[in-house]
């Protein structure tokens, strides 16, 4: 495939008032999750692990579906993006004020927890060992994971133009991402709940006209638009 191939299926799949707002919305993503790390790593850091948290099993099968959510991401916010213009900017538009709620508390509120030995040799178990290896414990609250899911349920609920079926898939897979951040023991029933709350908060701010517009005219100002010409 070559590469202008390429960029004409994207221009196909993603409208043009969405390509720059999701761009911005994986590097804004990056500068709070990686950026957070390096500026708190000599921090202290709190476990908030409950009782009832370590009751909860490791199931290493369910690390399938905690890297399974990184295709459901991209998906879904594709498809919420296609929606409309202005679904599109109330969605990314809640994403970026959770990703800032995110960083303060990243920052503020830096936590960790402690992972359970794995002793079983397995296919899943080698694949949750590798996670542990490659993904450090910390910025656990609020769950990424589990906030991005819930945004993208939250940004096709209700949508006329979404089936119910998908509508119910969607809300499906999100709650399987939930479940899998607490059986891979990657996060606390905690983070889960800050990050629906979060999620959803955000979500219904950027749902305010005046809120979504003003986020839609500040990426729209970082697009290239032609001179137009002098008569």
């Amino acid at each position: 495939m070559s590469f202008i191939t390429f960029i004409t299926r994207i221009r196909h799949l993603i409208p043009s008032y969405g390509v720059f707002p999701l761009l911005f919305t994986l590097l804004w993503n990056q500068v709070v999750y990686y950026g957070a790390r390096i500026i708190a790593a000599g921090f202290p850091h709190y476990d908030l692990t409950t009782p009832f948290d370590r009751l909860i099993p490791v199931v290493p099968f369910f690390t399938s579906i905690y890297f399974l959510a990184f295709p459901f991401w991209a998906a879904g916010y594709i498809l919420c993006v296609r929606i409309s213009r202005n679904q599109a900017m109330t969605l990314l538009c809640g994403d970026f004020l959770a990703k800032g709620v995110c960083l303060a508390f990243f920052l503020l509120l830096p936590t960790t927890n402690i992972r359970p030995e794995i002793s079983e040799q397995g296919t899943w178990e080698a694949l949750l060992l590798w996670l542990y290896k490659t993904d450090s414990p910390d910025n656990l609250f609020p769950s990424i994971h589990c906030l991005v899911s819930w945004l993208c349920f939250a940004g096709m609920r209700r949508q006329p133009t979404v089936p119910l079926p998908c509508q119910a898939a969607t809300l499906l897979m999100a709650l399987l991402v939930f479940l899998s951040t607490l059986f891979t023991r990657q996060h606390v029933i905690a983070d889960v709940l800050g990050a629906i709350v979060i999620g959803e908060t955000c979500y219904r701010i950027a749902s305010i006209p005046q809120v979504r517009d003003c986020y839609d005219r500040i990426v729209s100002a970082f697009l290239f638009r032609p001179n137009k010409k002098q008569h």
